[in-house]
């Protein structure tokens, strides 16, 4: 007996295989809105679930369907109120491992507290707890987007994939910037000249750097190497082992470093749908929203197929 299998076309009608559920982690409108977005690119109804805060403000999760042996998919993106954001996650995912889901993939497009990934004084590395937290919750896998720090993935025990947002940002400048051509593209700060020359050099242009803008977080005065305070004593020291002292750092007055006279200067205005930022826009009108569930979208489709992920990294450095 032969099995004839199905024509190449008919093949890829289907876009995802069952046993796929899709959940909001959160009734905020930002995150609601991007779930939809993706569900509808894959083909999936949303799944069913309830989550709201109790007038003590503790979150309560339930969830309204089966998800055992089923692949689940927690969409959640990060509010102003950070820590909600984060314990609605955590027991979402807690409470699909309990309903024996076979795998929980978090889809997290901005990581939070990936800011606090360094030593600083007597402070902690706040993003490797929240790393272990998502971990012992349940989470088997992280679908995330634009790192802070790329070594933040290394906190984890469990396959992460850093997406990145730098094609949608350039194809955004090329077809909504009618003299893009003319423009430089413009470093925040010396710390991230190294991601604006990445984009000025795929879109052919120039670059200039801001200098001297404050720094705190990267402050020597805040390094965990700063502790204990150092104290000069003559007796406790010996004289050839005395390690010279570092010239005191000062704020220069704010410059930049480059040719912006009557070109188009491309800072910051162009964000994803990631986070929200409607309140921002009215605003400033210059903010322009792009749209990145089409990479969101074919990164679950390829996890729950289990297919290879390198196609959405094609020509990606390790600059972008």
């Amino acid at each position: 007996m032969f099995c004839v299998a199905p024509p190449e076309s008919e093949a890829k009608m289907n876009i995802t295989k069952g046993g796929l559920v899709l959940f909001s982690a959160n009734s905020n409108s930002s995150c609601m809105e991007l779930s939809k977005k993706i569900a509808e690119r894959l083909g999936v109804e949303m799944g069913k679930v309830q989550v709201y805060q109790e007038p003590d403000r503790e979150t309560r999760v339930q969830i309204q369907e089966s998800v055992r042996g089923k692949d689940v998919f927690i969409i959640q993106t990060v509010s102003k109120d950070v820590n909600t954001t984060i314990m609605e996650l955590l027991i979402m995912v807690y409470a699909c491992k309990t309903s024996c889901a076979k795998s929980i993939i978090g889809v997290v497009p901005y990581f939070p507290y990936s800011k606090q990934c360094k030593m600083r004084k007597r402070g902690s590395i706040v993003s490797k707890l929240l790393a272990s937290m998502m971990c012992k919750a349940g989470l088997t896998h992280l679908i995330t987007m634009d790192l802070h720090q790329k070594e933040i993935q290394g906190f984890f025990n469990i396959p992460v994939d850093n997406l990145r947002a730098s094609p949608f940002l350039l194809q955004y400048i090329q077809e909504e910037i009618p003299d893009y051509r003319n423009a430089v593209i413009v470093a925040k700060s010396p710390a991230s000249a190294k991601r604006a020359q990445s984009f000025a050099e795929r879109l052919r242009l120039g670059i200039a750097v801001i200098h001297g803008e404050a720094q705190d977080a990267e402050s020597d005065l805040v390094d965990g190497r700063h502790s204990p305070p150092m104290v000069r004593s003559a007796a406790a020291i010996h004289p050839s082992l005395e390690i010279p002292m570092l010239i005191p750092k000062e704020k220069p007055p704010i410059t930049v470093v480059g040719d912006v006279g009557g070109r188009i200067a491309i800072i910051v205005v162009v964000v994803t749908n990631t986070i929200p930022h409607e309140i921002q826009k009215l605003q400033c009108p210059k903010i322009k929203t792009v749209d990145i569930s089409m990479t969101l979208s074919e990164a679950i489709r390829r996890i729950h197929n289990g297919e290879s992920m390198s196609y959405l990294f094609r020509n990606i450095g390790l600059d972008d």
